[in-house]
């Protein structure tokens, strides 16, 4: 499918409802997102740390190579899938040319990419040493114009406005307005805490990108929005078109579960004979 005959196909989704984008790291996990009715998937390295039963903060910790853990995990997610993948590339390894990089996702079935990971998980010195070096944000700015110029769908993450603002005049067509790790953890039992001020965070974000492109698709992540309820209230206040499931709707539904499922068989006793 064309870039563009996917995003006209995902404006008409989105007529018709909010958009579901689900992060998976297994074809598993894709299966299942799939067969609830996901309108795109993603296929990137915290997904695949968390489907291992890790932390999702690892994928930002120097442990592993983020793109070898996106293009391993890629052909299996494309082959369980029904909807599109697009895969999260991480553009700030200056070992890697960023055309090459893309052109070698969609030969393994991507039909899009997107800035994950994202150099908005480091802020202070880290951060600033890392854009000094020229491989921070607009090295993710450069990775969805290479999408772009290769025919595919660029989703562009965003941490602020002025960076929503770039991922629209890159020429992606769908921004991501990111609050950040989803409240919760790994058990997704945390209340969900600062809802209305990631609201404004949100809606700064998507009206940012609009004003640059007014069709460019948005969606929103993170933070408090980790249960349908605070989702759909962001969505009705923020006029984004969807939201990205991450943990949400791969490591916490799969832990519960599996867990419920073998607590079933626990219980499960042979009746005796009168």
């Amino acid at each position: 499918m064309s870039a563009g005959a996917l995003v006209t196909e995902l404006r008409e989704r989105a007529a018709a409802g909010p958009l579901v984008v689900v992060g998976v790291g297994s074809g598993l996990s894709a299966r299942g997102a799939c067969e609830g009715g996901a309108d795109l998937l993603a296929c990137y390295s915290t997904a695949t740390h968390r489907v291992a039963g890790l932390p999702s903060a690892l994928a930002f910790l120097p442990y592993g190579d983020a793109n070898e853990h996106t293009l391993h995990a890629l052909p299996e997610v494309v082959a369980a899938s029904s909807r599109p993948v697009v895969a999260g590339l991480g553009a700030h390894d200056p070992r890697r040319r960023l055309d090459r990089l893309v052109a070698q996702a969609a030969e393994l079935g991507a039909e899009g990419v997107t800035n994950e990971p994202f150099v908005g998980m480091y802020d202070g010195d880290l951060r600033a040493q890392i854009e000094a070096a020229g491989l921070g944000f607009e090295r993710e700015v450069a990775l969805v114009e290479a999408a772009v110029s290769l025919g595919l769908v660029a989703l562009g993450w965003a941490w602020n406005a002025g960076e929503a603002r770039r991922m629209a005049a890159a020429g992606a067509q769908i921004v991501g307005a990111m609050l950040g790790v989803t409240a919760g953890g790994a058990a997704g039992s945390e209340p969900a805490t600062g809802l209305d001020a990631g609201i404004e965070l949100l809606r700064e974000i998507v009206e940012a990108a609009r004003s640059e492109r007014a069709d460019v698709l948005c969606l929103i992540h993170g933070g408090p929005l980790n249960e349908p309820g605070p989702v759909a209230h962001a969505l009705a206040r923020t006029g984004a078109e969807g939201y990205v499931a991450g943990s949400t709707a791969e490591r916490v539904p799969a832990i519960r579960g599996i867990a419920d499922a073998v607590r079933a068989f626990k219980r499960a006793r042979v009746p005796m004979e009168p």
